[in-house]
């Protein structure tokens, strides 16, 4: 199988515009500008390239069939056989190109003889090594290119948008049109050849460009079975092309010394014109212009050799010279594609600050979807903290350690810059490492370092929740009732002898009743509108329904915060999933755990439903959810109708697609106007009011009566 390079029919798709890893890349609605000047946050924009760099590395890992590395950093693109570099900027609109780059610096990795290239460096000491060199790396691309073609079609679509990139731009194909470039010369005769890619390739531009074309046979380069091969072969061409440029200065020498006697001659023929015709002159000059027209017809135009138009007697190619703005772009193109030849591809560094955010985030279980509409659209933060259960247990008792340590005499300050043992250092190091919500901020930053502020309440909590889940016990109940003397069923043994006296109703069934597994998520509001007594119920309304969860079977949980970061990025942060967290792990968060900025209630719910976090109900459960709030919502500029009615929207397909049942718990007084909002967005009969915050425990007795219902 052989790659058609120089196809023209390529071009028009070359052309098209569209990305093939847009149909699994979640695309979000911030661009991943890593210079500074993105509205996103660091966050996000460290997410979105930490998913980038993770697929890239996939990629690179599968095709090389190695446990390859792949590191992004610097400012070149290259292997030394132990490791893939990528520099670069990705983003969604050069990810392709970036894929297409990994994966052909992974195929050398499997396919290229790092031997070979080391002898030749080391033991070749021609004038020409470095030209071999470079023909070779052309050479031996194009050679692994069509094994990869071959054996991994499906990435195809990542080479293309890389060759596109790199050689079949339209400022390469306006310098292949260009005289400056079609003159004999070493560099010229390297841009032809390594971008014989692009449509605009012509062999005939220059002098002996067809035969060397032919030499290297691109479409049949499987026919090279390994490095050692391509080092053959990159010899031969630069070879060469040395042979046709030496070929060419003597033309010129001889065509500069012609051009001088022609002169010559021309003034001797002036001088036998003054004198006048011999007599037999006129059979002469008829002679010489029939022989002038013979060696016209049979003479090739220059740089045509073995061209198939050239053949037909069609004309020369199309060649333009370039504007001063056209040739800077052509430099650069040039210079691009060489460096990519050369395994040098440099491009812009990543921002150091988003560089340590990916560090940070390399390990930590967090995401984002792209949420709202219109001028209203932004990425919503996802925390899967019920994923990271060791992380913040290290985290949470670390901070113990040095608040204990703290508030001991002999320890001034946190902050002290005083001899500290290396088991402090160590716990600082945890702390300042982790990277969580900004409702942990006591945990990552030392704002309230190991102040477990909610302790009091969540066992309070859990005091509830036992008594609670004393009353949903029953759950665990089945009733079962056998009724006998039927027409069909199971056969009684015990009116089998009945049958023979004409009795038919000698079968029983038996019907047992229990109840449907059932499935929570509870939702609460972490705005700062609900501190004080709003949110410590809040915890402890958490902590009682964990509890009761926990001693029922059949019966799950999910807990989840809503919140929003500095740059009024939404945040969503599933802080317990009983399936897989014991009751600890949520204990542990909501003793630290505190409320803070705004409310973006419904860009929250469209990212769960997004990222499929919540439970739909099926047959076997029944799903519900119970969402907590004390006000509209907004952050930034979403809010006011427009962000109402799409958070409307969000709840209703809450219930259409998912079949989830819902009830919206309001902290505030019934008769003010946010109430009237909270009742549009979650319906009259799904909405109740909670004037006093101490009736949390309200919501426990509904969820009580709901599942005893069912």
């Amino acid at each position: 199988m052989a790659i058609i390079f120089n196809n023209k029919k390529r071009k028009a798709k070359a052309q098209k515009d569209h990305n093939y890893a847009g149909f699994w890349l979640d695309r979000g609605a911030a661009s991943v500008s890593l210079d500074g000047r993105s509205s996103a946050s660091s966050v996000v924009k460290a997410i979105k390239l930490r998913n980038y760099q993770r697929a890239i590395g996939n990629f690179v890992k599968i095709l090389s069939q190695k446990d390859v590395p792949v590191y992004f950093k610097g400012t070149e693109s290259y292997t030394d056989f132990n490791h893939v570099t990528i520099a670069g900027n990705i983003n969604e609109k050069n990810f392709d190109v970036t894929a297409g780059l990994a994966l052909h610096e992974a195929s050398h990795l499997k396919h290229t003889q790092k031997e070979v290239l080391v002898n030749f460096m080391e033991n070749y000491k021609g004038d020409d090594q470095r030209e071999i060199k470079d023909m070779l790396n052309w050479i031996e691309d194009r050679r692994i290119d069509t094994i990869v073609f071959k054996n991994c079609p499906g990435y195809k679509g990542y080479y293309h948008k890389m060759y596109d990139h790199y050689f079949r731009n339209n400022d390469i194909a306006k310098m292949l049109k260009s005289p400056k470039y079609c003159t004999p010369t070493m560099e010229n005769f390297f841009a032809h050849i390594i971008n014989m890619m692009n449509p605009a390739f012509d062999s005939r531009r220059i002098v002996g460009l067809t035969e060397i074309t032919k030499l290297i046979d691109v479409n049949n380069i499987s026919r090279l079975k390994d490095t050692e091969d391509a080092l053959k072969l990159a010899k031969k061409v630069i070879a060469k092309i040395r042979e046709i440029m030496a070929e060419e200065e003597v033309k010129q020498i001889q065509q500069q010394q012609q051009s001088g006697a022609g002169e010559n001659d021309e003034d001797q023929e002036d001088q036998e014109t003054q004198s006048g015709p011999g007599p037999d002159s006129s059979d002469e000059e008829e002679e010489e212009e029939t022989e002038g027209e013979g060696s016209e017809g049979d003479e090739e135009a220059p740089g045509a050799e073995g061209g198939e138009d050239d053949e037909e007697g069609n004309e020369g190619p199309e060649m333009r010279d370039l504007t001063p703005s056209e040739e800077a772009k052509v430099e650069k193109a040039l210079e691009e594609a060489k460096q990519q030849v050369n395994q040098t591809v440099k491009k812009k560094q990543i921002v150091k600050s988003v560089a340590k955010k990916i560090v940070q985030l390399q390990d930590s279980e967090i995401d984002f979807a792209a949420v709202g509409d219109g001028r209203q659209k932004k990425d919503c933060l996802i925390y899967r903290l019920d994923k990271e259960v060791h992380k913040l247990a290290a985290v949470t008792k670390a901070n113990d350690y040095l608040a204990e340590l703290r508030d001991k005499d002999e320890f001034k300050s946190y902050y002290s810059d005083g001899k500290k043992t290396q088991e402090q250092a160590d716990a600082e190091k945890v702390c300042k490492n982790y990277d969580g919500p900004a409702g942990l901020n006591s945990l990552g930053y030392g704002s309230r370092l190991g102040q477990r502020r909610f302790e009091k309440f969540v066992n309070e909590g859990l005091q509830l929740g036992a008594m609670l889940g004393r009353k949903l016990l029953t759950r665990r109940e089945s009733r079962s009732l056998e009724t006998n003397r039927l027409r069909s069923g199971r056969i009684d043994n015990k009116r089998l002898a009945h049958a023979g006296y004409g009795i038919e109703n000698i079968f029983s069934q038996i019907h047992i009743e229990k109840y449907k597994k059932a499935n929570i998520h509870l939702t609460i509001d972490a705005s700062g509108s609900m501190g004080g007594d709003r949110w410590t119920n809040s915890i402890k309304m958490a902590a009682a329904i964990g509890k009761a969860v926990s001693m029922i079977d059949g019966l799950e949980l999910q807990v989840s915060m809503r919140e929003t970061d500095d740059n009024d990025t939404p945040v969503i942060s599933i802080i317990y999933d009983s399936r897989t967290n014991r009751l600890a792990h949520l204990t542990n968060l909501l003793n630290v755990y505190d409320c803070n900025s705004m409310t973006p209630e419904g860009l929250c719910l469209e990212a769960m439903l997004k990222k499929n976090l919540l439970m739909p109900s099926n047959e076997d459960c029944d799903s519900y959810l119970i969402n907590i709030c004390d006000g509209s919502p907004g952050c930034g500029n979403y809010g006011g109708r427009n962000a109402l009615m799409h958070t409307k929207r969000q709840v209703k397909r809450i219930n259409n697609e998912l079949g989830i049942q819902h009830v919206g718990f309001f902290f505030g007084d019934p008769d003010r106007y946010g109430f009237a909002q909270f009742k549009e967005m979650y319906g009259v009969k799904q909405s109740k009011a909670l004037a006093d915050a101490s009736n949390a425990t309200a919501i426990a007795t509904h969820m009580n009566k709901e599942l005893m219902n069912k």
